[in-house]
């Protein structure tokens, strides 16, 4: 079965807003972030076990750190053992309240190939290179804590009708640190609607589609590609499956944002010349240095993504600087950066383009603001 309901889930005990801590790839750009976060966090929380992406140049030191911490977490009883699958209600600091069920996946259904036929695939294009650091920390300890959403196009709501019509008992209720709103967790022990659902949405996307497809990777899609690395170079009896969480793309709290590019360069007129050269088409985007100057781009907005992308990538590399990836009007406009606006996909389009065409270009979309990505909450044993 490509979804588990009924597998073992760690859930830290006591408050919840004591442990949770928010995607180790957000604040990529803001250790000061991670810096506040960890001055107000008490021992034995997710940060301890977690390696913030803004510090992977202290990869090797803070990865002993983890080992420790975990090793200290499970022999203190840091976590409580029950087994089913996990509701989880999130209300973010922006008003949007989103539904997902947790619960594992077998990885032997999932693939991040662009192309791929499996049940589970990528939607964006997954960067190698971030993999290793990922692997280490996972072959170091003896759980995950995933913040891996999977999106299913679920217009009937049958996940969430399971969920409400299904027996549920409290897990959590309570503040996440960090500007992450509020979340409660219902454990769900009885999987046979949750089962009957899963089926009837692989079913259907064989008429929307034209292939069977369960699941698609809104985020942390590195994460399960690390987990599937590990599942095939280092097999255990439990790290075949990954944890994750199940979200209909149609639901209310999900949103779809654009991520932009800010580039940071040396020589703004050489830039702007440059752009102007290499990227063209009959459609317009604007691009603030801070004020806004207006450039042309491809029509199509994935053509126009990957013009950008590979402008900006072999401009830095012959000329320096660098690319952050951002969304919000506010972050495109950083004094001495270029803000490139992009034209983001929308979650009605995400299913069917990737079926036709293959994972999008990496950093096409953003489910919501950085505050409102997966905590860490929930964990699996995986040796």
């Amino acid at each position: 079965m490509v979804v588990d309901f009924n597998d073992q889930i760690l859930i830290p005990d006591g408050d919840v807003g004591d442990f949770g801590a928010v995607a180790c790839d957000q604040f990529s750009a803001a250790p000061e972030y991670w810096n506040n976060l960890a001055a107000v966090m008490p021992a034995q929380s997710a940060l301890d076990l977690i390696l913030p992406e803004c510090f992977l140049a202290d990869a090797d030191r803070r990865i002993e750190n983890i080992k420790s911490a975990a090793k200290r977490m499970l022999q203190s009883d840091r976590f409580k053992a029950c087994r089913g699958a996990v509701y989880v209600t999130r209300k973010t600091a922006y008003g949007r309240v989103r539904r997902g069920v947790v619960a594992s996946v077998d990885l032997s259904d999932y693939d991040y190939k662009s192309g791929a036929q499996t049940l589970i695939r990528a939607s964006e294009r997954t960067i190698e290179e971030r993999i290793p650091p990922r692997v280490k920390i996972r072959e170091a300890i003896d759980i995950e804590l995933p913040h891996i959403l999977l999106l299913v196009d679920d217009r009937e709501n049958l996940l969430k009708q399971a969920c409400e019509s299904a027996k549920r008992v409290p897990l959590y209720d309570g503040d996440l640190r960090g500007g992450g709103g509020h979340i409660t967790g219902e454990l769900i022990t009885d999987a046979r609607a949750l089962d009957d659902a899963v089926q009837k949405i692989i079913k259907a996307s064989v008429s929307k589609f034209g292939c069977e497809l369960f699941a698609l990777v809104g985020d942390g899609n590195h994460s399960l590609a690390t987990a599937k690395y590990c599942a095939v170079n280092n097999p255990t009896p439990f790290n075949g499956r990954a944890l994750v969480e199940i979200i209909n793309v149609y639901d209310d709290g999900l949103v779809f944002e654009p991520i932009h590019r800010l580039v940071k360069t040396d020589d703004p007129v050489m830039f702007m010349d440059s752009l102007r050269s290499a990227v063209k088409g009959n459609a317009k985007t604007t691009v603030y240095a801070p004020n806004p100057i207006e450039i042309s781009v491809p029509e199509d907005k994935i053509e126009a993504i990957n013009a950008v992308d590979k402008f900006c990538e072999t401009y830095v590399k012959h000329f320096g600087g660098y690319v952050e990836y951002v969304h919000g009007a506010d972050a495109l406009k950083r004094e001495g950066h270029f803000g490139i606006e992009m034209r983001g996909i929308q979650k009605s389009e995400l299913f069917e383009y990737v079926v036709k065409n293959g994972v999008l270009p990496k950093k096409t979309f953003s489910l919501g603001e950085a505050e409102e990505k997966r905590y860490y909450i929930e964990a699996r044993k995986i040796k």
